[in-house]
């Protein structure tokens, strides 16, 4: 009698979402896609072609996925769902799956940038990543993976799982995890908050110059820009400190990723596979803005005043894109009050998502590699 087939429902019908199915169907994974039926736009292309996916690149080959409309269907389909839709949709998904029974589901949100903070939902267990283990974009309906990363952090919101619960979602990733000591860790660790919104600034007018006709990370990252990066980072880290972590620096972040070994941050951008043929976007209305100041760069800053840290470098970013935009990110964006910390003091702050002996002893037996 053969196996059952593990399923996985993938919450999202974006080039992530897909590079993510035809990974694990690649990998003996029953796999169901959901698409929302307002955002059909890359769905709908793959659905012409009868569900047939090429994908090239860091994976090479063709996928025939199922895909539905119907978020029922998908939640029935199975118990562990993958949120890959950006964090800006993922309230709008957050309103489908309010309607249903979801105590018995374990929901990953990959990224999650404290997505499991803003759920206010009974699931059985919610857990999230720093990253998506896939740099890709859709062209003409096709799949082209840029990079495919050999590590991504993951935590779930409690710290009291099962290891049935741990031995599952590691047996779903075809890469390897390194679990943290809570959602915030993982959120520091998400280093888009670093990288993007200030490459898009500081590159503003060659951007609606040339409609995005340039290199974003090889022509864009240059050394002042890293240098209004790493002042970012210093503040990122310090908030970790904070909770007793010891956060690796963007470009480690990056390098444990990857598997690579920059030196530094125009090392990463003029020499990285992933990074240095990734093409700019053609205005600023793109998630590099969109998602990461809201949903990193605020939620950091709103931290680290919490903690009294001076946070100047990232509310410097934050205004300058304000007013470039004219979207009230800090009002929108997931400040203390969207995460539901307004009312707790530093100190319960800092209890809440400290690092535990207990759970880096824990960490430190779960690391390991579920390449499958």
């Amino acid at each position: 009698m053969e196996p059952v087939q593990p399923t996985v429902s993938i919450v999202g019908a974006g080039p992530a979402g897909f590079a993510l199915a035809a990974d694990l169907q690649s990998s003996g994974k029953n796999v169901l896609v959901y698409s929302h039926p307002t955002h059909l736009r890359h769905a709908k292309s793959v659905l012409g072609n009868g569900g047939r996916l090429q994908v090239t690149g860091a994976i090479n080959g063709f996928a025939t996925l199922r895909i539905t409309c119907n978020i029922e269907e998908a939640i029935t389909f199975s118990k562990v769902m993958i949120l890959t839709v950006p964090s800006t949709g993922q309230e709008t998904v957050l309103q489908e799956l309010k309607r249903f029974d979801l105590r018995r589901h374990t929901i990953i949100a990959v990224p999650g940038n404290l997505f499991s903070l803003i759920a206010g939902m009974d699931v059985g267990c919610i857990l999230e990543t720093n990253l998506s283990p896939y740099s890709c974009r859709m062209d003409d309906g096709d799949l082209i993976v840029l990079g495919k990363k050999s590590r991504i952090l993951i935590a779930p919101l409690r710290r009291d799982l099962s290891p049935a619960i741990y031995n599952a979602v590691r047996n779903i990733f075809p890469v390897e995890l390194r679990w943290c000591s809570s959602v915030i860790e993982v959120c520091l660790s998400n280093v888009n908050g670093v990288f993007h919104p200030l490459m898009m600034l500081m590159n503003a007018g060659r951007i609606e110059n040339t409609a995005g006709d340039f290199l974003l990370y090889r022509d864009g990252l240059t050394n002042s820009v890293a240098n209004a990066m790493l002042a970012v980072d210093r503040v990122r880290i310090r908030i970790g400190n904070s909770f007793g972590l010891h956060l690796e620096s963007a470009v480690g972040i990056s390098n444990e990723c990857y598997g690579q070994g920059f030196a530094n941050l125009v090392d990463l951008a003029q020499n990285s596979p992933p990074h240095n043929k990734l093409k700019a976007p053609g205005d600023l209305e793109n998630r590099n803005i969109s998602e990461d100041v809201p949903d990193l760069l605020v939620c950091w800053y709103s931290l680290a005043v919490k903690l009294g840290i001076d946070a100047s470098p990232i509310q410097a970013v934050i205004i300058l894109v304000e007013m470039a935009t004219g979207v009230s990110y800090l009002e929108s964006g997931r400040n203390l009050r969207k995460l539901n910390l307004e009312g707790i003091s530093r100190s319960e702050l800092v209890e809440r998502f400290r690092r535990k002996r207990r759970v880096s002893n824990e960490r430190k037996a779960l690391t390991i590699v579920s390449r499958l």
